[in-house]
Order: C-alpha cells, then sequence, then structure tokens
C-alpha cells in the first residue's frame, strides 16, 4: 500500500515554476529552429460527448518550412489534409470530395488562426509563437513536458479553448498535439517513428488527380 502514492504521482503532471517554464519553452524553440523538414506517423483519436469511445484513425504526417504540410489518414488515405502557401485542400478520395479553404485576407481572421494551429508543434521563431499563443502553464509529465497554450486572438478561442503539447524531456522532440474544443470534445495526434529533416519530395504537398475531385469553398460567405 505504501507504494501506492508513488504510483500515482508518476501519472501525474506536475507544473514547473515561471523560471523553468519558461526555460523549457526558449529550449524547444531553439530545438525547433533546426527543422526545416519533418515526418512521422500519427495516431489520430477524436473524443466526442456523444460517443462512448473516441474514433481513432491512423495515418501518416508530413511539415516543410515555413507552412507546409500534409495529413494522411487511413490506409488506403480516407482523408488527406495539404497545407499550401495560400490554402489548405481537404480531400476524401472515397467520396471524390474536395474542400478549398483559402489563407487569404479575406477568409475570416477567426479561421485563418484556426487553421494556423495546425502548425502549432513547428513555431519558426519566439516572436512568431508568442503572437499565436498564450502559455498557460507547463508541466513535467512521465515523457518529459506538456505545454498547455492558449490561441492568443479571442476570435480564435471561440473556436479552439486549449491547446496541449507533449514533448520528449531529452530530444524535445515534438511527441503528440491536442486541441480542445469550446463544446468539451478534444481531437488528439500521438506521433511515432519521427524523423527531422529528411528529404520530402515535392510531390507529397500535391492532391493527385485533383481534377476529378467535386470542389467545394465551404467558407465562402457568397455560397
Amino acid at each position: 500500500m505504501r507504494l501506492l502514492p508513488i504510483f500515482f504521482l508518476l501519472l501525474t503532471s506536475t507544473p514547473l515554476a515561471a523560471a523553468d517554464a519558461e526555460q523549457v519553452v526558449e529550449r524547444w524553440l531553439s530545438k525547433q529552429a533546426e527543422v526545416k523538414t519533418w515526418s512521422a506517423e500519427v495516431t489520430q483519436r477524436r473524443k466526442l460527448r456523444s460517443l462512448k469511445h473516441p474514433i481513432e484513425s491512423r495515418g501518416e504526417v508530413y511539415f516543410a518550412q515555413p507552412n507546409r504540410f500534409r495529413w494522411q489518414l487511413g490506409t488506403p488515405p480516407r482523408t488527406i489534409a495539404v497545407r499550401t502557401q495560400d490554402e489548405l485542400l481537404v480531400a476524401y478520395p472515397r467520396l471524390k470530395q474536395l474542400e478549398r479553404y483559402p489563407m487569404s485576407g479575406e477568409l475570416d481572421p477567426s479561421w485563418q488562426q484556426v487553421l494556423a494551429l495546425l502548425e502549432v508543434g513547428f513555431p519558426s521563431d519566439l516572436e512568431t509563437f508568442n503572437a499565436a499563443y498564450e502559455v498557460d502553464s507547463v508541466e513535467a509529465i512521465e515523457t518529459g513536458f506538456r505545454l498547455v497554450l492558449r490561441p492568443a486572438s479571442k476570435e480564435a478561442r471561440r473556436l479552439i479553448e486549449v491547446v496541449r503539447l507533449e514533448l520528449s524531456g531529452e530530444s524535445f522532440e515534438l511527441l503528440a498535439t491536442e486541441l480542445e474544443f469550446p463544446d468539451g470534445s478534444t481531437l488528439r495526434n500521438d506521433f511515432s517513428a519521427q524523423r527531422r529533416n529528411p528529404e520530402i519530395d515535392e510531390s507529397v504537398f500535391v492532391i493527385e488527380d485533383v481534377e476529378s475531385y467535386d470542389v467545394v469553398n465551404p467558407l465562402d460567405k457568397r455560397g
């Protein structure tokens, strides 16, 4: 019985003092500055209040500075999200449907913030990070550290309430991201087989055979 309190301490998180928390954030950002490209396998879990069990999908993710990424879930892929400099494309190959989200100034600022949050694990510098997030706390956990963030934009907070990042305690590598929404639902991504600065072919950031898809613009205010 005397082992029980120790066991629970291993399972819980411990908030760090402000000075230590700042050092963790600075160390992580310095490591991220070295990342030009990144790839990993991902397990995504979506928890909804209306469902007893989370929805789980597995796939792959690719990232290239400054803001390109590809999320691919399912084998064969059921969902593909590709971010280019100008837009976010979300394709559903089985349905042959594609959603287009422009990243232009015409887009609602809150949605611009939310789409930018998809790159949460890869800020380019401290100024960019501070412009997008407020650090709520930094916690020591069994695998390393957890950063609890809130979107700096009030508009973005209407759509995403909390962002959590889990980092390796040794390499400060990104282990997981979690988004918490105002309705209490969450979207968590656990990463494995990470590769830092691999060679990524340009074709990765292209939706294949896009001409065969039915294209819609969900955020088009004229629709």
